[in-house]
């Protein structure tokens, strides 16, 4: 016989992971509001929260879907030239199509010194065992592919998309300054459709999401945007995320995904 508490956690399974990751993710933040400083989320929430959910309602068996995908890497090499290639040149089309607007003698890109190509190294393996490990368990290891159950990708990226973003809440006015984030907003939902494609095209692969995930963060936190300043910067912003929706809702539009072409219909 189920459990009353364990039957009602079955069935609601998404709403007690989403609870659970943002407390387990905001507690610093909430805590430095209280003592009037700041602080970001910690990012390992979704993960853990996404292992305790799964635990409680899955068992073994589901422990052992969920780590699968965490470590899946047999899939076409295509794919990891994919998540390596397709950031950076989103990055470049949009630096220059701003410094394009805004003209060469006010803002120029330059590349990276072996000091800065050094650091990023340094950098994305930190993004990727901290970061990356913390978020992409969680939004696409857990709540995508239950999302996935009732409703289409499309539809699935469209309801991911808004709590993603809701969750970069501590960082908002200090990471990510008030004036670009219409344009972050939009840069996560089209990220959410882009994961989302990807994710059903590498046999529902965390692995590969979170070595995206790391790219993007290395190369357009690490390298483009400090290059840019005040209004440029807004303008790059701007370009960045609506390439990165163009990309996401082309890929997902466009796949062969019958779930997802028959909602356009």
């Amino acid at each position: 016989m189920t459990e009353p508490g364990n039957s009602w956690l079955k069935h609601h399974r998404l709403i007690a992971f989403y609870v659970l990751a943002f407390l387990l993710s905001w507690y610093p933040w909430l805590l430095a509001l209280l003592r009037h400083t700041t602080s970001g989320p910690n990012p390992l929430g979704p993960f853990v929260a996404a292992i305790v959910i799964t635990a409680a309602t899955e068992g073994k068996t589901g422990l052992g879907v969920f780590f699968r995908r965490l470590i899946r890497c047999r899939f076409g090499i295509q794919w990891y030239l994919l998540v390596l290639l397709v950031p950076p040149l989103i990055c470049v089309l949009a630096a220059t199509i701003t410094i394009g607007l805004a003209g060469s003698r006010q803002q120029t890109l330059r590349l990276p010194t072996p000091h800065e190509w050094s650091d990023s190294v340094d950098r994305f393996i930190l993004i990727f065992f901290f970061i990356a490990l913390g978020e992409e368990p969680g939004w696409r290891g857990f709540a995508l592919p239950h999302l996935q159950k009732t409703f289409s990708p499309l539809q699935a990226s469209f309801l991911l998309a808004p709590v993603w973003a809701f969750w970069h809440l501590p960082l908002i006015g200090n990471e990510f300054p008030w004036p670009i984030v219409p344009a972050f907003v939009i840069s996560v939902f089209g990220g959410t459709l882009f994961q989302t494609w990807l994710f059903n095209r590498t046999n529902e692969s965390v692995l590969i999401e979170m070595i995206l995930h790391a790219v993007v963060n290395t190369v357009g936190a690490g390298l483009l945007f400090p290059q840019f300043k005040g209004t440029p910067l807004v303008v790059l912003w701007s370009i960045y995320a609506i390439l990165w929706f163009a990309a996401g809702l082309s890929v997902l539009i466009f796949s062969s995904d019958r779930r997802t072409r028959q909602q356009l219909n």
